[in-house]
């Protein structure tokens, strides 16, 4: 398992965060974040707030390790 440091001095395993990618119609991921794993509601609310704020976004595909867990369409 491949782990990162932290500035307080714990280590995070990678499986503990989760890659949201802005998408936008043409493929194009223009915008990536890199959240921790606090579940799939709080991330789809942190996918929702990426929506608003980019705009020529159409979706967020939500990854957790090398699964997609979900593609959220701008509604």
């Amino acid at each position: 398992m491949r782990r990162y440091g932290m500035d307080d001095g714990h280590t995070l395993a990678a499986e503990e965060f989760c890659t949201l990618l802005c998408v936008r119609a043409d493929g194009v991921s223009p915008f990536v974040d890199l959240a921790p794993w606090t579940g799939l509601e709080h991330v789809r609310r942190r996918a929702q707030r990426l929506l608003r704020e980019h705009l020529s976004c159409d979706a967020v595909e939500v990854w957790r390790g090398g699964t997609l867990l979900e593609r959220i369409a701008r509604g």
